[in-house]
C-alpha cells in the first residue's frame, strides 16, 4: 500500500477490519452399519487477524472488483515505519553531505 494516501482513504475506500478465516472445517461423526464410529466429530477452527481493505474498481469500466485484503501485524506496520524512517535519514544525510558540498562550491 502506498502510505502516504492511507489518510484520505482511511473510511471511504480502504481501513482495516478484523477478519476471520476458517483454518480447519467441521468434520462430523461418521458410524458403520454397526453403529461403531469410524471417524470421530471435529469442530471448526478459526484464525482471526487484521486485514487492511481497500475497495477496487476496473480502470477501463469502472466496474467494482473485490476489495483487496491484506493481513498486517502490528510488529509488520511497525517494521514498515522503521524502514521508511531510515530512509528517511538517510536521505537527510545525503542532503545535508550535498548542502556543504555547495556551501564549498560557492566559496571558489
Amino acid at each position: 500500500m502506498n502510505w502516504s494516501g492511507y489518510k484520505a482513504k482511511k473510511g471511504k475506500t480502504a481501513d482495516f477490519a478484523n477478519k476471520e478465516v476458517v483454518t480447519k472445517k467441521a468434520v462430523k461423526e461418521v458410524k458403520d452399519s454397526d453403529g461403531v464410529v469410524v471417524r470421530k466429530a471435529e469442530v471448526e477452527e478459526k484464525r482471526a487477524y487484521i486485514a487492511m481493505v481497500q475497495k477496487a474498481w476496473n480502470p477501463a469500466t469502472g466496474e467494482k472488483l473485490d476489495d483487496q485484503e491484506r493481513e498486517w501485524s502490528l510488529s509488520q506496520l511497525e517494521s514498515e515505519k522503521k524502514r521508511y524512517d531510515a530512509d528517511m535519514a538517510r536521505a537527510k544525510e545525503h542532503s545535508d553531505g550535498l548542502a556543504e558540498a555547495i556551501a564549498d562550491f560557492k566559496k571558489l
